[in-house]
């Protein structure tokens, strides 16, 4: 992968991509703006045959097998009209290219923009997250412990930092007051989520990160549901829980809003896969654990700002938040 970075890797890249495809033109491929280059870089490739995502990988065993499966996955999702970015197949006919150390998918360039929250997107993405789970329930996967979730449990570090942070920022008394609220909802949490309680709930293939930026509307539709590197074996309870805490929870402090998402989200969702009483009564914990867990691990020293709001900021958000999500556990435990 190391042969793809800087000029001359550029150059590689383009080589490889001509070699390689049936194409008659290929531009200099251009690192796709404003992502994350997490384990793969990713890069924009335009040719006479169309707009390309161009991704890169270790040359390594697990990892090819393991993107060959998220392959197999995307066919089955396109298979049952759920939609995804098609991977464009070689000259020899493979989605892989191996070459010396590193490998390469190029990936059909989807057009479209992440998902912005309104009734309609919801509607949409909580349909779509019902499907995937009740479409994919049998689909052959690698195994994996199902109650090892991503984001289980809170980086206690990181929180510890936004609180050091929060303190600076804001009322050291008032900080001190939303960290021990945050506090107070994460060991009733761990008590409701604990190792043995998990084997209650119902599982099977999920996406893993379920989230706006990996869900492309073109419009008022669909257009692609990308990024299926963390797919795998798992409690459906952790993709809920993490939808509801980006698409329904994040951005608002307001408990009508915050009402209104989530009941919307999970009416649509429970039309396709209906809650175990189990799953209902952890969900809203659930929830909570991989909101705080999703901004601990956010905010950092080189990234002390997140979605607008710094530590301090977050601090009183996370603890409200939490507050609001604890009565709605009571609330569906309770049957009220």
């Amino acid at each position: 992968m190391s042969s793809t970075r800087g000029i001359g890797g550029l150059e590689i890249l383009t080589r490889v991509i001509k070699d390689n495809y049936d194409f008659a033109q290929v531009n200099t491929p251009e690192p796709m703006p404003d992502v994350h280059q997490r384990r793969h870089r990713k890069l924009v490739v335009k040719t006479d045959r169309g707009v390309f995502l161009a991704k890169t990988y270790r040359r390594d065993p697990y990892v090819l097998d393991a993107l060959r499966f998220q392959h197999r996955l995307s066919d089955h999702l396109a298979a049952n009209d759920l939609p995804v970015a098609n991977i464009h197949r070689a000259k020899s006919g493979r989605r892989i290219v191996e070459v010396d150390t590193w490998a390469l998918e190029l990936q059909e360039y989807v057009d479209g923009d992440p998902m912005t929250v309104s009734g309609g997107t919801l509607i949409i993405s909580a349909q779509a997250l019902g499907r995937f789970h009740t479409v994919c329930r049998d689909f052959p996967r690698p195994e994996r412990d199902a109650r090892m979730w991503r984001f289980s449990e809170v980086p206690r570090e990181s929180l510890k930092n936004i609180y050091e942070r929060a303190r600076e920022e804001g009322a050291p008394e008032t900080a001190a007051d939303c960290c021990n609220r945050i506090a107070l909802f994460l060991r009733g949490a761990s008590e409701i989520l604990n190792w043995e309680a998990r084997a209650s709930f119902e599982t099977g293939l999920i996406h893993g990160d379920w989230h706006s930026g990996n869900l492309i509307f073109k419009g008022d539709k669909l257009a692609a549901i990308v990024d299926l590197e963390f797919a795998g074996d798992g409690c459906y309870l952790e993709d809920l829980a993490y939808a509801i805490s980006n698409l329904c929870v994040r951005t608002t402090d307001r408990e009508e809003r915050l009402a209104k998402r989530v009941d919307l989200l999970l009416h649509e969702y429970q039309r396709h896969r209906p809650l175990s009483f189990a799953e209902i009564s952890a969900l809203f914990h659930a929830v909570g654990v991989k909101h705080v867990a999703t901004v601990s691990f956010q905010i950092s020293s080189s990234n002390p700002v997140v979605a607008g709001l710094n530590s301090f900021q977050w601090l009183e958000r996370l603890a409200f938040q939490l507050e609001w999500l604890e009565k709605r556990a009571k609330a569906a435990r309770w049957g009220q």
